[in-house]
């Protein structure tokens, strides 16, 4: 990759990418472990959502905060729309070096 600009993107992709893994993780499905939820809880990528609803009524219903679920929900979201903006990005910049 010869643009700093994009490798700059991938970079902090992969940094966010790892912090959101970790929240979700170690405060997540702690969390959901703890009030009795089952073994695949945060090792299957399509459920994250779902885990993230289960978790935000279960904070509801014992009355604690909910920002961890609003950093891992934004997050979440920054992350994939992130990602799209990159591949966007590489795929315009490998479109127009060939010219």
């Amino acid at each position: 990759m010869k643009n700093h600009q994009t490798l700059g993107l991938v970079v902090l992709l992969g940094l966010l990418v790892v912090v959101n893994i970790l929240v979700y993780w170690f405060v997540i499905c702690r969390a959901l472990y703890k009030h009795g939820a089952k073994f695949p809880t945060g090792f299957l990528f399509w459920r994250v959502f779902k885990d993230l609803r289960t978790y935000r009524d279960l904070c509801k219903a014992h009355c604690q905060s909910l920002s961890p679920y609003y950093c891992t929900f934004i997050l979440s979201w920054f992350n994939l729309l992130l990602a799209l903006g990159t591949a966007l990005r590489a795929l315009w910049e490998q479109t127009h070096m060939m010219q």
